[in-house]
């Protein structure tokens, strides 16, 4: 069963191992290619003024993820990171000058137009789009443009572009606002170097561990000036231009579109029945962490994100804990696992113990026989919250004070060394 509290202890034996894992100790881009970029879209940018819908996207699956850079040089925090190659080639340090995937795709005849149509084609297009309504008149985009044709390809036809189109009332078909601040040119390698607007470049030194990308922009911001309750399509696309190698990408970040720093959810998932086995597979399901940590209730820890199968020395009951962090903030998920025991009919020595009063208004007897060996007892409430969890003697009456508790339907669970009976028990 669940349960969102855990022991100042365990909060401390955590916390301090956070101290040695924590994402804040390095400086490498963190890339994940998990997330599709419709959920993205959804988590990041419904945000309190801006509602987002129909998201479609064009890419392979390795084209696009999450990024995380607030310790890097990219100046920013976390957002979606849209490529020509792969996510991966963005990774730092910064020791290929050519890294390069050739996705084999097609490109995108917006871009295509934007370099003056034929011969400039595009190639290995990716591509998001979604419509959104907003409550304000103004929204903003943070991005940052990278690339590694940065500065070998400057001047060149070999420029790869990107572009963030906008259509709705007061624009244009597909009319790009990522422009160079303060001017109608858009951000391209061409127009955003060492000797055109530097002020907008940053060259990213060799064997940076940062990034991969041999130069990118400072962060910029791309403006819609909107009517709100309106609706309006935006397209936000990269590509390979004149070939289909050496990669490009596009950061966006979450503070976009109203939107704010990230907190990273945790959880995970194992099976229903744990009642033949003391071997656990975990399968985590958090999302947008950097760090993991896992405490399975044993005394065992890990910091793998995708830990091997856990077993268990022996059956009993574990409280295991899952605690992520990203460069924000940081979350936990408890749930207690009933191990190699099992849960249901009850043997002849439980079928004799006596629960009572049922319904009760203050103390909760139970009567344990002779032949009981019980360890424990544990009270849930009907969320499967767990309330309180108190040592049980042979041959003795338990007692559980439920005065502190509303009205309701409880659950006390009885625990021995190979089985565990549940009874429900209302409050009133």
């Amino acid at each position: 069963m669940k349960k969102q509290l855990q022991t100042l202890f365990t909060s401390l034996f955590l916390s301090g191992l956070f101290l040695l894992v924590s994402p804040s100790a390095q400086a490498q881009l963190f890339v994940d290619g998990s997330y599709s970029p419709d959920v993205m879209v959804n988590d990041f940018f419904n945000t309190t003024c801006v509602t987002v819908s129909n998201v479609t996207w064009q890419a392979d699956s390795a084209q696009v993820g999450f990024f995380e850079g607030a310790t890097t040089n990219l100046g920013l925090n976390a957002g979606i990171l849209l490529t020509s190659g792969t996510i991966q080639n963005t990774v730092g340090p910064n020791n290929n000058t050519g890294a390069s995937v050739a996705v084999g795709s097609a490109g995108d005849t917006d871009l295509t137009t934007i370099l003056g149509g034929s011969p400039y084609f595009t190639y290995d297009a990716c591509v998001l789009e979604f419509d959104l309504v907003a409550d304000e008149d103004m929204l903003i985009f943070e991005y940052v443009f990278g690339s590694e044709e940065y500065l070998e390809f400057v001047g060149s036809t070999f420029n790869d572009v990107f572009a963030f189109f906008v259509s709705g009332p007061g624009y244009d078909t597909t009319t790009n606002i990522a422009l160079i601040p303060g001017t109608t040119t858009p951000v391209a390698i061409n127009n955003v170097n060492d000797a055109i607007n530097p002020d907008f470049y940053m060259d990213n030194p060799t064997d940076s561990p940062d990034l991969q990308y041999d130069g990118f922009t400072t962060p910029l911001t791309a403006t819609m000036n909107v009517i709100p309750g309106e609706t309006y399509h935006v397209k936000i696309a990269v590509a390979d231009a004149g070939d289909q190698i050496l990669d490009s990408g596009v950061f966006l970040s979450v503070e976009s579109l109203c939107g704010g720093d990230l907190s990273p959810t945790a959880g995970f998932k194992v099976p229903n029945d744990l009642s033949g086995t003391t071997t656990v597979p975990f399968t985590n399901d958090s999302k947008y962490a950097t760090a993991w940590n896992w405490d399975f209730g044993d005394g065992t820890t890990s910091t793998l994100r995708n830990p091997v199968p856990h077993t268990y020395a022996a059956p009993g009951v574990y409280t295991a804990t899952l605690r992520v962090q990203n460069y924000f903030t940081t979350d936990t998920y408890t749930e207690t696992l009933t191990v190699g025991l099992a849960v249901g009919t009850p043997d002849n020595a439980l079928t004799q113990t006596q629960v009572y009063p049922n319904p009760v208004a203050d103390v909760l007897h139970l009567q344990l026989p002779n032949a009981l060996q019980a360890t424990h007892l544990r009270l849930y409430n009907h969320a499967g919250q767990l309330l309180l969890t108190q040592p049980l003697n042979a041959a003795t009456t338990g007692q559980v004070n439920m005065q502190p508790y509303p009205t309701g339907l409880y659950i006390a669970e009885i625990v021995t060394p190979t089985q565990v009976q549940q009874y429900k028990v209302y409050k009133r």
